[in-house]
């Protein structure tokens, strides 16, 4: 009972996470197919998609397909490949001179890129009474392919009393515009991420709830802790094959794909036959 109260008292607080002014809101949603394969073994493909900037744009497309080996009940070894097709939204940055100072913007035009995707992790499960806790350790290699993209620089602002031609960024007005394709190297990045999570089996009811907490170390930055992740929802087994799952994200930015903070609604189905 204590449990349960820790657990809702949790969960709710983390529904009620106040959203500031700059942070991001979106949808993540995922199809999962498992396969058994042996009593140990099986294996799951995995459909995503992903919507952000306060569900405005496309944010991600992905297709992934794995394999888990559980040679006993409280411990799982887990493999896989993701394909993502991810969207870089549109950013600017402040431009300065040589001297420092601030001359204009630069103006990057969004764009997709593909990134591929390997992992490995394992899973410790304990159960205690109707609780059960896990710890999963993951490593996870991305290499982000090469792409072009849009660059547009406003330059020189205009001055008091100037009636020409001029072009409009922020608010502010410039002389000079220009328009450049820019070449974005190809990019890996090595990443543990440890994900500690505690469901709570109801007796006589379908729905489980869950609680997780999640670390992202960047290993090529000296393991610095680039991202961490809160979740709680609820997975709803319809029958034994068919299992809906809704939570509630967030995640805050440190890391290079998000300058902010992210709050989502998370929503996945998985069949299993």
């Amino acid at each position: 009972m204590p449990f349960k109260k820790t657990f809702l008292a949790t969960a709710l607080g983390l529904a009620a996470l106040p959203m500031a002014a700059d942070d991001d809101f979106g949808l993540y949603t995922e199809l999962t197919a498992e396969k058994k394969l042996t009593e140990t073994l099986s294996a799951d493909f995995g459909l995503g998609f992903r919507s952000e900037q306060k569900l405005k744009n496309a944010s991600r497309w992905d297709i992934s397909a794995g394999a888990s080996y559980k040679p006993f009940k409280f411990l799982k070894f887990s493999a896989g490949y993701v394909y993502m097709y991810e969207r870089s939204p549109m950013e600017s940055e402040a431009n300065f001179t040589k001297k420092g100072k601030p001359n204009g913007y630069n103006v990057d035009h969004g764009y997709w890129d593909s990134k591929h995707r390997a992992f490995a992790d394992v899973t410790g499960k304990l159960k205690i009474g109707r609780v059960s806790l896990s710890l999963r350790e993951r490593y996870q290699f991305t290499h982000t392919m090469g792409t072009d993209h849009k660059r547009t620089r406003f330059r020189d602002p205009v001055q008091p009393g100037y009636v020409g031609e001029s072009h409009v960024w922020n608010g502010e007005e410039f002389y000079e515009c220009e328009t450049v394709t820019r070449h974005k190297s190809h990019k890996n990045r090595h990443y543990l991420r440890s994900r500690l999570a505690a469901e709570y089996n109801i007796r006589h009811c379908p729905v489980t709830p869950f609680v997780s907490y999640e670390l992202s170390n960047n290993l090529s930055k000296g393991f610095a802790l680039d991202k961490t992740r809160l979740s709680t929802g609820a997975d709803w087994k319809i029958t034994k094959q068919h299992i809906l799952s809704f939570s509630y994200m967030w995640q805050d930015g440190q890391d290079d794909d998000n300058n902010n903070d992210i709050h989502a609604i998370e929503i996945g189905y998985k069949f299993k036959f």
